[in-house]
């Protein structure tokens, strides 16, 4: 899989102002949201349950992936759950599953600015 930095360098390259972060906070996601932001994600399969596992790349860079790595766009949510889009389809989680997927990379995204 790719990561956050890649994927944030690539959309500049279209005109976008993307930046990619780590450890990221579920205040400042909410708030992103809450701006109309929407925020790219590294997820551990369709948000659900993830184990990190680390990895040395074949030129020696160290980095944690983890089966079934995905990302996908927070577009909402509530007091109960997130609601994101994951190519087509758009579904909600429970914070707290959301919350362990995201994790499991990092709290890695994407976000825009204006």
């Amino acid at each position: 899989g790719v990561h956050a930095e890649p994927v944030a360098a690539l959309s500049r390259t279209y005109g976008l102002n993307a930046q990619a972060v780590r450890n990221f906070s579920l205040d400042v996601l909410r708030s992103e949201i809450a701006s109309g932001l929407p925020v790219i994600v590294w997820v551990a399969g369709h948000v659900g349950l993830g184990t990190p596992v680390p990895y040395t790349t074949s030129d020696g860079s160290n980095t944690t992936v983890a089966p079934y790595e995905h990302t996908v766009i927070v577009i909402g949510y509530n007091d109960r759950e997130v609601e994101v889009l994951d190519g087509a389809e758009m579904y909600t989680r429970r914070w707290s599953v959301f919350e362990h997927s995201w994790a499991v990379l990092g709290n890695m995204a994407v976000i825009m600015r204006p």
